[in-house]
């Protein structure tokens, strides 16, 4: 099968104009001028960029029925305290998790992601979803083990890295949530089962300031959000240093690991996350939503860190969508190479994830995940910038070379 489009854009390569994709057996063959490729019959899709579908290296499909309900006001850690409250008056059920990781997936689908990272308290409720969806997924088990429930740490460890719920698309991860809720043996007893099983790993760090001041002093408004759940106890550690410099010393810092937002850093943290191998999942309209401070992923991508994209969830972001991102990142960076703001998008997602030999890039012999956005026909900037610089949404996504629905078009 040949498609071809006014753009291609492989993303390892510059865009090509009338290009085309050759697809058999939901493996990319050939990419190029789509003239130059065989003859058979094609699909035309016109005035449209053909891309790799997008990675979402960061999200949790199981807040997605949160979307509007928890706005920003005063905070990262009230609105942290608003979210388990929330929780606790809407008590999670089997039922509730799956219907909003369904939820979370189909409105990925429809925004053309085609790999993702998911964080999931349940995931023994989730991952059947995750593994159904035709989606290449990472599920990412949370586990929470301080003070009062420290006593969890081996049932969560448990159910977070239980490998037999994984499949030839769904990979097993684990997540210690972050410093201020998991403390540093806990931290270090995952970080060792991560490396001795070979799983990936994935951990809120450096998200805030008020986490160096607890992972330095034990001090901050994080200790007043552990007593409010009334999990505090006084022996509960202090480090003595930064979140990054925690994670390196407890042994959670290396090539599979995946660091959610490292908003707060200094060079000594980026030094030690180069030297580890870690990625950095930079979520732009999170961070925006928090007014967090400059985030350095431009700094981080020159340093040699793999920098990618990620959404968080629907309870601190509009929507699900990394086209979204994209756009965001497109308007408030405008100087910055749109070239690399697709690969952030992209190559650079799956490579965190550890699917860049899959999928990623429009490779031949890689699968044929792709998606198609309509451009405007008046418009004649290159594939890159002109679905970045409009608003039309993703028409058609492939999943190993077949057509996924969207809204119940094909």
């Amino acid at each position: 099968m040949l498609i071809k489009a006014r753009y291609v854009v492989p993303v390892t390569q510059p865009a090509i104009e009338n290009g085309g994709v050759v697809i058999r057996d939901g493996i990319i063959t050939e990419v190029g001028c789509a003239n130059a490729l065989h003859d058979s019959p094609a699909i035309d899709y016109g005035d449209a960029m053909i891309g790799p579908g997008f990675a979402n290296a960061h999200t949790h499909l199981d807040l997605t029925h949160c979307n509007n309900l928890l706005p920003v006001s005063s905070g990262f850690v009230d609105w942290l305290r608003r979210l388990m409250a929330h929780k606790a008056k809407r008590p999670a059920t089997e039922e509730s998790i799956r219907s909003a990781a369904a939820a979370g997936l189909e409105a990925s689908v429809r925004a053309g992601v085609t790999t993702l990272g998911d964080i999931s308290a349940t995931p023994a409720w989730t991952r059947e979803v995750l593994s159904a969806s035709g989606l290449r997924v990472v599920s990412f088990g949370e586990v929470i083990a301080i003070g009062a429930r420290r006593c969890l740490l081996d049932e969560r460890l448990a159910a977070a890295a239980d490998v037999r719920q994984a499949t030839a698309r769904m990979r097993i991860g684990v997540s210690p949530h972050a410093p201020y809720t998991v403390e540093p043996d806990a931290m270090r007893a995952c970080g060792e089962l991560a490396r001795r099983m070979n799983q990936p790993l994935c951990i809120h760090l450096a998200e805030t300031e008020a986490e160096s001041q607890f992972t330095t002093s034990r001090a901050g408004p994080f200790v007043d959000y552990l007593r409010t759940l009334g999990v505090w106890d006084d022996s509960i550690p202090t480090s003595g240093c930064g979140p990054i410099e925690l994670a390196k010393r407890v042994g959670l810092l290396w090539s599979r690991t995946v660091i959610a937002h490292a908003n707060y850093v200094d060079d000594a943290d980026l030094g030690a996350i180069k030297e580890s191998g870690a990625s950095v999942v930079y979520c732009p309209r999170t961070h925006d939503t928090f007014r967090h401070a400059p985030h350095r992923f431009a700094d981080m991508l020159a340093a040699g860190i793999n920098v990618c994209i990620g959404t968080d969830s629907l309870a601190s972001n509009p929507s699900l969508s990394i086209l979204d991102e994209l756009r965001f990142l497109r308007r408030a960076y405008p100087d910055f190479s749109v070239e690399r703001v697709f690969e952030m998008g992209t190559l650079r997602g799956a490579g965190a994830l550890g699917f860049s030999q899959t999928t990623g890039s429009l490779t031949p012999g890689k699968a044929a995940d792709l998606v198609v956005i309509p451009l405007d026909a008046s418009d004649a900037a290159a594939g890159w910038s002109g679905a970045l610089d409009s608003e039309t949404t993703p028409s058609v996504v492939y999943l190993d070379g077949r057509v996924r629905e969207i809204d119940g078009q094909a």
